[in-house]
């Protein structure tokens, strides 16, 4: 099992929706943690730390690195390897906290985003929405065709002046999403590779 950290609902003797984060690379359960004090009372919130150590410290879902072209280069082993581990760990929050798959919500941050989606496209038995930051949607990882897709929810947001992973990757990915999927949300933002108050705001409104 993964690490992880719970803030369990205030509210007791009922079954309660609940949101599981995802952190970014380099990062680690504590960091989105900090978003528990903000969120509903009425939600579970659990925190995961991703399973692969970095080289500068911290955990990632999976490797990167990039070339010469400045092209991202994506470990698609590592990333079927988390994304298989979440759908493990998914399962023991089901059993263990008395959880509803179809109330369990993701909040992805850049990497973590980038797993959110993944999840939210090919497991949906096991994810009700999700909410993507700075991340898009690697198709590479996807077991269908993105046009396939359809009844998806979700909330995403990206900064236009991100310099880790483009707007434009954003956009463009979600944009094929949403042309069949009037439940997915994208808002842009005068950010970088953050989650501004303002963003953090539109997505409390939006849950």
């Amino acid at each position: 099992m993964l690490e992880y950290k719970i803030r369990e609902s205030t509210l007791k003797n009922q079954i309660n929706p609940s949101i599981i984060l995802l952190h970014g690379y380099g990062s680690d359960e504590n960091d989105l943690f900090s978003f528990a004090d903000y969120l509903p009372n009425k939600y579970n919130v659990i925190s995961i730390r991703a399973p692969f150590e970095t080289l500068m410290g911290g955990y990632c879902w999976f490797s990167i690195d990039f070339n010469n072209s400045n092209e991202k280069w994506s470990d698609s082993k590592q990333a079927y390897e988390s994304i298989s581990a979440l759908c493990l760990q998914i399962d023991y929050f089901i059993k263990k906290y008395d959880l509803r798959a179809d109330e369990i919500d993701l909040m992805g941050f850049s990497q973590g985003a980038v797993l959110s989606w993944c999840l939210l496209l090919d497991f949906p038995i096991k994810i009700n929405r999700a909410i993507c930051m700075s991340g898009y949607i690697d198709k590479t990882l996807l077991n269908n065709d993105i046009i396939s897709y359809r009844d998806i929810t979700a909330y995403s947001s990206h900064g236009v002046n991100d310099p880790v992973i483009p707007f434009d990757w954003a956009k463009n990915s979600i944009q094929s999403l949403k042309e069949n999927n009037p439940n997915v949300v994208f808002n842009s933002f005068q950010d970088a590779h953050n989650v501004s108050q303002e963003n953090f705001q539109s997505i409390l409104n939006w849950l």
